[in-house]
């Protein structure tokens, strides 16, 4: 019997180092490029089977994917922070991102959308990012100086779906616009964001999000029934915690919690190296 226990702690030890991010994040160009090539990148055009979110994701022939922990690694070294939830990434030549994860939280309710207050919101993001910005300091990464509404929450009735987008200004003296749909299915919901330089920025884009992510026959919002699970807060509340707002009005913090132990800050990203992934071929042999 010991010595069962012995080869499960082994294997735990083990399987937790396999998963675990590498925390030495590239400096140099060079180490930048030995990094970003270390990973496994799959080339567009592909159809992304997002079993998690009982969906598929449509990616066009100029975007480069990372998935699940290549995601997660990636993502940690643009930025200094985990986002262990992500679990798909794109990228093109123009530098324009995508990133995808879901939450299995029961069917959303548009009703209490009329609570939604987009300069109350921004405030609370403001000094979300100020705390945020502590981790990409620590990191010798470039914070945050500013955030403002690029595009206020939207709420859109035929995708089921709310679009937002913030202009980030850096400390880098660059500028990008990060852009977030909430698609709504049947069992939950699909974060899909888009981050681009200011310059670059097209809404259309934006608003692709929703036809790119299809959730499965069956598991539309439109296909939910009597007795399905119901999440405990609506699309309003859900828009709160996504962007950092403990509550929109008192009573409802409680079936916040859960939302907010992942979703605490939003994912910014400033412009890296991407190196020889659109112009060499070493990367290809890989994938």
């Amino acid at each position: 019997m010991k010595r069962l226990f012995l080869y499960i702690s082994i294997f735990l030890i083990f399987s937790f180092t396999a998963l675990a991010l590498d925390k030495n994040i590239p400096k140099t160009e060079s180490e930048w490029e030995k990094a970003v090539e270390s990973l496994t990148w799959k080339e567009g055009p592909l159809k992304l089977n997002f079993n998690q979110a009982n969906s598929t994701i449509d990616i066009s022939s100029n975007f480069l994917v990372l998935e699940e922990k290549d995601a997660q690694q990636y993502l940690y070294w643009a930025n200094g922070t985990e986002f262990n939830y992500i679990k798909f990434y794109a990228t093109n030549s123009d530098r324009a991102q995508y990133m995808f994860f879901y939450e299995p939280s029961g069917y959303v309710k548009t009703d209490d959308w009329t609570d939604v207050d987009p300069e109350k919101f921004l405030k609370q993001i403001i000094k979300n990012y100020k705390v945020s910005n502590q981790d990409r300091e620590r990191n010798g990464q470039p914070i945050v100086l500013s955030a403002s509404w690029k595009k206020k929450p939207y709420l859109d009735g035929v995708h089921n779906s709310v679009y937002y987008a913030l202009n980030v200004k850096w400390s880098d003296n660059t500028s990008t616009v990060e852009g977030t749909a909430l698609i709504l299915g049947r069992e939950g919901y699909t974060t899909a964001k888009y981050v681009e330089g200011e310059s670059g920025y097209q809404e259309q884009m934006l608003l692709n999000l929703s036809k790119m992510h299809k959730f499965n026959a069956t598991k539309e919002y439109k296909d939910w029934k009597s007795g399905d699970k119901v999440a405990a807060v609506g699309i309003g509340a859900l828009l709160a915690t996504t962007l950092g707002v403990k509550a929109l009005k008192p009573g409802i913090i409680a079936g916040l919690l859960l939302f907010l132990k992942k979703f605490w800050f939003i994912i910014f990203l400033p412009f890296i190296w991407l190196g020889k992934l659109f112009t060499g071929s070493s990367t290809k042999k890989k994938r």
